[in-house]
């Protein structure tokens, strides 16, 4: 079952993706994008704690976890991220942040004791390989992004998105073995997550735009904000009955929805590539190495 909660966030985050990309086209505020969806999130499962949780019994010491967990990402991850696109460019930054799966899965071993064979170690391989792949070819789509000079300093934006987006997932297994409600743990890392983007917002002067955003992509944004809101249930639920080496690289593998959705939908301006199909093969026999591993 974790393993069906994992591919529904997988689903979600991909199809999520192209509803952001498509709205930023006509309002190019990825920040502002950020504070949409998140808004939506929290809104969701505060609603949802309210009406079936026992929030009187939540305390401190059992949602810390999330908290920090939610600091890091989606909180200052996506603050690393964009600084790394700007810096560096796609090409660059977009591989290095996909390897976020590699840190949850090492913190998972030494910390979780979750066990490691050697098909679950090549299925995790194969699928960071093939993410770097999707993601450097996505980057050389990107133009402009290869081109510039790279000061390799800048290499630490990306790398500190990775690390954060990796342990983040790592932190909030650990809550859900103390807390034990994926819901509540859900609620606390996304309303913790958009305080951080409401002040960076705010402090860049990006919030006082909001009324420049179209319609249109307010309403991407929007179908944006409800697809993440199912994949966040999906992946607290799977994190909460499964494990973090498997569950992670499956989840983390939307890259490859988000290339299909738009090779089928966007024929005009994808194509494939023979580094896609090879990419596409390493992220999808990684995934059935995880699952006959698991």
């Amino acid at each position: 079952m974790a393993i069906v909660f994992a591919v529904i966030t997988l689903f979600c985050y991909g199809i999520d993706y192209l509803f952001i990309r498509k709205g930023l086209v006509k309002s190019p505020n990825p920040m502002l994008a950020s504070f949409i969806t998140l808004s939506v999130n929290v809104s969701f499962f505060l609603v949802y704690v309210l009406l079936f949780e026992s929030v009187s019994l939540v305390s401190f010491d059992l949602v810390y976890f999330f908290i920090i967990a939610g600091i890091m990402a989606p909180g200052l991850a996506r603050v690393f991220s964009y600084k790394g696109l700007q810096t560096v460019g796609m090409s660059i930054a977009a591989p290095i942040v996909n390897a976020e799966t590699l840190f949850a899965f090492t913190l998972a071993v030494i910390f979780l004791g979750e066990p490691i064979t050697f098909m679950i170690l090549t299925g995790v391989l194969s699928v960071v390989a093939g993410l770097v792949i999707l993601g450097y070819e996505s980057g050389r789509k990107n133009p402009g992004t290869a081109s510039k000079k790279i000061r390799y300093r800048y290499l630490i934006y990306p790398l500190l998105a990775s690390f954060c987006y990796g342990t983040s997932i790592f932190l909030r297994k650990l809550g859900l073995n103390v807390l034990g409600s994926p819901i509540i743990g859900a609620f606390f890392t996304s309303a913790t997550s958009w305080l951080i983007i409401l002040i960076t917002v705010s402090a860049s002067g990006n919030l006082a735009r909001w009324r420049e955003v179209k319609k249109e992509s307010l309403f991407c944004f929007l179908i944006g904000g409800c697809l993440t809101c199912i994949g966040w249930y999906a992946l607290f639920h799977a994190l909460h009955i499964g494990r973090v080496s498997i569950i992670t690289p499956i989840a983390t593998s939307y890259s490859l929805i988000t290339l299909l959705f738009g090779y089928l939908f966007l024929r005009d301006v994808e194509r494939i590539t023979k580094r896609i199909v090879i990419a596409t093969v390493l992220v999808v026999g990684g995934i059935v190495l995880l699952c006959l591993g698991k």
